[in-house]
């Protein structure tokens, strides 16, 4: 008896399988590199030209496996007297559910940039300073903990005057 090549062997260990993809093998890995290279193509673009308006949107990674669109934060809400020591902000749980003022708060929230979450707390303290009314000065202060720009400090302060 003649001794078996390897090539035998494992073709007889392998059965009626080929080392070829085919039938559905095929179309079913053709389908997952079309849809791995779409996302990798559209994610970003969707990150830079949000619907409906389809304007530009600064997104800080250009593809899709390595978008990150959260920037990492951590917020102080208080107010302050002429420059004296910061004091819990009455009743904040009305602007911020579950913060306790004047405590650090972390956030990891889905804005697009670092922009958009100095706008959403320059706002937000406008918006308290203007309905209590007290004289106080309402502050938010916004520390970067990771990923930050490089032409934004490492910490941001947004100051609104309350009318008296």
């Amino acid at each position: 008896m003649a001794p078996l090549l390897p090539r035998t062997v494992a073709m007889s260990l392998m059965g009626p399988f080929s080392s070829e993809l085919s039938g559905w093998r095929r179309r079913s890995a053709a389908a997952f590199i079309i849809l791995w290279i779409g996302a990798q193509v559209l994610i970003p673009l969707w990150q830079k030209f949000p619907p409906p308006d389809f304007r530009y949107r600064w997104a800080r990674y250009s593809w899709g496996m390595f978008s990150q669109v959260r920037p990492r934060y951590e917020v102080r809400l208080f107010r302050t007297r002429g420059g004296g020591a910061a004091e819990p902000i009455p009743e904040v749980g009305r602007y911020v559910r579950g913060y306790r003022s004047p405590d650090p708060m972390r956030e990891a929230a889905a804005y697009w940039s670092e922009d958009e979450v100095l706008d959403r707390f320059a706002r937000l303290v406008a918006f308290i300073a203007r309905e209590r009314r007290d004289g106080y000065t309402y502050v938010a202060t916004v520390e970067w903990i990771s990923g930050q720009r490089a032409d934004l400090s490492e910490r941001s302060e947004l100051r609104a005057q309350a009318a008296e």
